[in-house]
């Protein structure tokens, strides 16, 4: 995984500083007009034909990464289905005065101990709860997440939720679940799946 990425709204293309790269540990192969990077005491994969499948090493990682991606957008395609079906759903709601524990619940939880954040990911841990109070989910979690960064890590003044150039907010609880789904923080960031 390459470290200190910088994204600039000027910019249609990828631009890689090839000194910055061996500054970070890579080893930088030019041939022609292609480039492989790779970690610097890691010898080059060896790109050999598999004779079963007839595609290189390269091809079939390439394959593999295709198929992650278009089974991801699956998941995503899926999850906003049920999303958007849950949403429906609760428009059509009876008109008796019935009270929403469950939205109540959430409305009301508040975080004083980390055992009060285990209460709100148990309930995200729900799909289809976390499809049906999505809205009031997204707000305690953003809730939960300011009072860590306040309570627990001693940082007063970090906006909730961030904010990308042009004011577009960060979705915390989607990217928590996001990254949940695809194993947890070790598997997105160590493994780089």
């Amino acid at each position: 995984m390459i470290q200190s990425v910088f994204y600039t709204l000027e910019f249609d293309k990828n631009v890689l500083s090839m000194n910055q790269l061996t500054l970070q540990g890579f080893t930088v192969n030019k041939n022609g007009d292609t480039c492989k990077i790779f970690p610097m005491f890691s010898p080059p994969v060896v790109n050999i034909v598999n004779e079963v499948t007839g595609l290189s090493k390269d091809e079939e990682l390439g394959l593999k990464e295709n198929q992650k991606v278009i089974n991801l957008n699956d998941v995503n395609e899926k999850y906003k289905e049920d999303y958007l079906n849950s949403y429906f759903e609760t428009l059509n709601v009876s008109n008796d005065s019935e009270n929403d524990w469950s939205r109540m619940i959430i409305r009301a939880l508040e975080f004083h101990e980390f055992a009060d954040c285990k209460a709100l990911l148990d309930m995200i841990d729900d799909r289809d709860f976390l499809c049906k109070y999505k809205h009031d989910l997204e707000i305690k979690f953003e809730e939960m997440v300011g009072w860590f960064l306040k309570e627990k890590m001693g940082i007063p003044s970090r906006s909730i939720p961030p904010l990308l150039s042009g004011g577009r907010r960060i979705d915390l609880l989607g990217l928590y679940v996001i990254v949940e789904r695809d194993g947890g923080y070790h598997s997105v960031t160590v493994d780089n799946l």
